[in-house]
């Protein structure tokens, strides 16, 4: 016959499970056969002198304690073993970053232990998954959902209202004059402000809409409903925004403007909808308005047709005579004398009347006839400039440009044009430039500024510390002027924000070398504080409104006259409450 063959070793992996449980009991037993074998061996020695039957009886007795200390070493294994294979189970779950199971710990051994440091394992990592996800979905700062959640619930939205053939809206909401706050007060008021709006929106809407933050000081508002509903909704925003945030014995304004884009008309997908909204909220800032509902091809309203009408008529108005230029005096706050004078243009509409430059300074600039407007302007202000000057009054007429025109590459050659035409000193004459329009980093823009500056015009940024100029880029422009935004200069003398702020510009002007200007002043106070502060000159409804073209020549040497005949008179109607 031939040997059986030795058995060769197994390298397959053992049953997950099985195997721990019957190498746990296997080894329990045979520990425990062990222990009972010496027994049993010290027993028969021991029992030798006795009788047979004693000898029976007291061998029984072993195997019986033998078997029953087997069976309950086997359970105690088995039971071991499940314990051990609940742990492993849960280890696996958390490496698939399933951490809703808890082990219960048991016996106080020492898997009741490692079943203990394993659930502290599974807490520790479920904290810091549930951590990880709040960072990539919420803004850090104000806890809102941050950019990536609302995508993921516009979409959801998107999917929702078409099933369901509803409507709903995004509101884009931003701060105005957010950075002067941040660079005048610091970060950390800018942070405060940031989450006090954070609050506001989120206990002012309803409990069905969504509010996040984008980033900066930009946030969204997310609704369902149609138009009616959003301005509902945005309404009441306006109206909390306007109590101002008292920090420390300072009152800080919050400002914001809103533009609103609506599902299905003005886009079928996240990204369309936030542009859409974007734009919307530019022009509410630009025009003041607050609130602004993006009147692209979806709207078809009313309102969009009234706009198209008036894009259609403006050629026909400038060469009709249609437009006009008001001009509000500006007042030297050092001699009490008017200093100048800003041209603002209006539109005399045969049928709607007089149309405000908010109505149709936007579309002029989108349709590119804002170019147009800029040209008359010009021409208008520079030939108003000589009539001061054949008057014998000395004054400088501003006029405004947008940030459109300092882009035109032409545009400077085309004033140096309008100025020979006129002909004036170019002294004489100074163009008000937005802000965001005078930081622009257009080359061609750069080249217009100092090319304007060149011929000797006066450069003035207007609605200063509403944009986003720094003092870098103030040190690097041709500019003579900053004009302080109105919004800053409303009750000045009772609000710490905004006198913290106009102080602050005051200095930074005094420091570069440039004019200052505060417009919308309308109160003897704010005429006041703002002379205390050092500013250089005002203009505002306390002056003058703006005033037709025939008129200014007849008021101001009225007011020079009287200047000249008592200054005590003179000074007590300038100071005189209204």
């Amino acid at each position: 016959m031939r040997a059986d063959r030795p058995a060769e070793p197994s390298f397959a992996a053992p049953r997950r499970g099985a195997g721990l449980g019957a190498r746990a009991a296997t080894a329990a037993v045979l520990a425990m056969l062990s222990v009972q074998g010496i027994w049993y061996l010290l027993a028969t020695q021991a029992i030798g002198p006795f009788g047979w039957r004693t000898q029976a009886m007291l061998l029984s007795v072993c195997a019986v304690n033998t078997a029953a200390s087997g069976l309950l070493a086997w359970w105690l294994g088995r039971r071991a073993a499940r314990r051990l294979e609940r742990v492993r189970r849960t280890i696996e779950r958390v490496q698939h970053a399933d951490y809703h199971e808890r082990l219960k710990a048991g016996a106080r051994d020492e898997i009741g232990a490692v079943v203990e440091s394993v659930n502290a394992l599974v807490e520790s990592a479920a904290t810091r998954e549930r951590r990880i996800m709040e960072s990539a979905l919420s803004d850090p700062l104000t806890g809102l959902p941050n950019r990536a959640l609302l995508a993921d619930r516009i979409r959801h939205m998107v999917t929702v209202s078409q099933r369901a053939h509803t409507a709903f809206s995004i509101a884009l909401l931003d701060l105005d004059r957010f950075k002067v706050v941040n660079d005048t007060l610091g970060h950390a008021t800018g942070d405060m402000l940031l989450k006090e709006v954070a609050r506001r929106l989120h206990t002012t809407v309803r409990d069905s809409d969504t509010v996040a933050r984008l980033g900066g000081d930009e946030f969204v508002l997310l609704m369902a409903g149609g138009v009616e509903a959003a301005r509902e909704v945005t309404r009441r925003v306006i109206e909390t925004m306007k109590v101002p945030l008292r920090h420390g014995d300072q009152l800080i304004d919050i400002g914001i403007s809103i533009g609103i884009a609506l599902f299905p008309d003005h886009g079928q997908d996240d990204v369309t909808l936030l542009r859409h909204a974007d734009s919307a909220m530019y022009r509410a800032k630009r025009s003041r308005s607050g609130e602004r509902v993006f009147d692209g091809d979806g709207d078809g309203g009313e309102v969009q047709r009234s706009y198209l009408s008036l894009l259609g008529e403006m050629r026909a108005a400038l060469e009709g005579g249609q437009f006009e230029l008001d001009y509000q005096p500006k007042l030297a706050l050092r001699t009490g004398l008017i200093a100048g004078l800003e041209g603002l243009v209006r539109w005399n509409h045969p049928a709607r009347g007089r149309v405000p430059p908010s109505e149709f300074i936007p579309f002029a600039e989108q349709t590119g006839f804002m170019r147009e407007i800029t040209r008359w302007v010009v021409e208008r202000g520079a030939r108003f400039s000589r009539t001061l000057a054949a008057a014998g009054l000395d004054l400088t007429v501003s006029v405004n440009v947008s940030a459109l025109d300092i882009q035109n590459p032409d545009f400077a050659r085309e004033v140096l044009d309008l100025l020979r035409a006129a002909p004036i000193d170019p002294k004489r004459l100074c163009l008000e430039i937005t802000e965001s329009g005078v930081v622009s980093e257009s080359e061609a823009a750069m080249k217009n500024l100092r090319a304007i500056a060149r011929l000797g015009m006066r450069l003035s940024v207007d609605d200063f510390g509403t944009g986003y100029a720094t003092l870098k880029q103030l040190q690097q422009l041709p500019v003579n002027e900053l004009k302080i935004d109105r919004s800053f200069v409303t009750g000045i003398h009772r609000n710490r924000g905004n006198l913290t702020i106009v102080r602050s510009t005051i200095e930074l002007g005094k420091q570069l070398g440039l004019k200052v200007v505060a417009e919308g002043v309308e109160t003897v106070e704010e005429l006041r504080c703002l002379a205390r502060l050092g500013c250089d000159e005002v203009q505002g409804y306390y002056l003058s409104k703006p005033m037709r073209e025939a008129d200014v020549v007849g008021w101001v040497e009225m007011r020079h006259a009287l200047y000249a005949s008592s200054r005590e008179t003179y000074f007590a109607m300038l100071t005189e409450k209204r």
